[in-house]
């Protein structure tokens, strides 16, 4: 099963920084106790741009991770991220084997 990669760039407003690391730190939390890894980067060079990187194991596991039953423990939080978020793009990549 190839695997499957997600990342959300966007930046946040200066000012807004505490914030926004206090909401990805829920986010953070919430799936370290899950199979699918989480990842945060700051773009060099470019202050408060961030780069949240997802691996899913599957596909399957993938389409999943829209369910809102699935995120309801952090909607609060994924909420406040995107209310401070600006210039959001989405990029999903699969593996090759």
């Amino acid at each position: 099963m190839a695997k499957v990669l997600f990342r959300v760039s966007y930046s946040i407003a200066d000012g807004k920084r505490t914030d926004y690391l206090a909401a990805i730190a829920n986010v953070r939390s919430f799936y370290s106790g899950t199979e699918t890894q989480f990842a945060l980067f700051e773009t060099k060079g470019k202050h408060n741009h961030f780069q949240e990187v997802y691996t899913y194991a599957t596909a399957e596991a993938y389409d999943a991770s829209d369910d809102p039953e699935t995120t309801a423990p952090i909607s609060a939080a994924i909420e406040k991220i995107y209310s401070l978020a600006k210039d959001v793009t989405y990029d999903v990549s699969t593996e090759v084997d």
